[in-house]
């Protein structure tokens, strides 16, 4: 399937599609109608899940590293 023919399918340009293709922005919307008429939003789903244990786990250290720094000299 082309570009055209994808545009078409989803409802949007085919300069829509090459922006994708691209990394250029795009409506959030649009992107998720793409990947959900290729079939790929469970790919994006676990990708998505991934960054989020990443950034929670992050936030954790970040979070236990300040308390660790505090004294109780007032």
């Amino acid at each position: 399937m082309d570009q055209t023919e994808l545009g078409q399918r989803v409802g949007v340009g085919r300069n829509t599609i090459s922006s994708i293709e691209n990394g250029k922005a795009v409506n959030a919307e649009t992107l998720f109608n793409v990947l959900e008429h290729l079939g790929v939003t469970e790919d994006l789903q676990a990708v998505i899940e991934k960054k989020l244990k990443e950034q929670n786990s992050t936030l954790s250290r970040k979070s236990r590293k300040e308390e660790q720094e505090l004294d109780n000299d007032f």
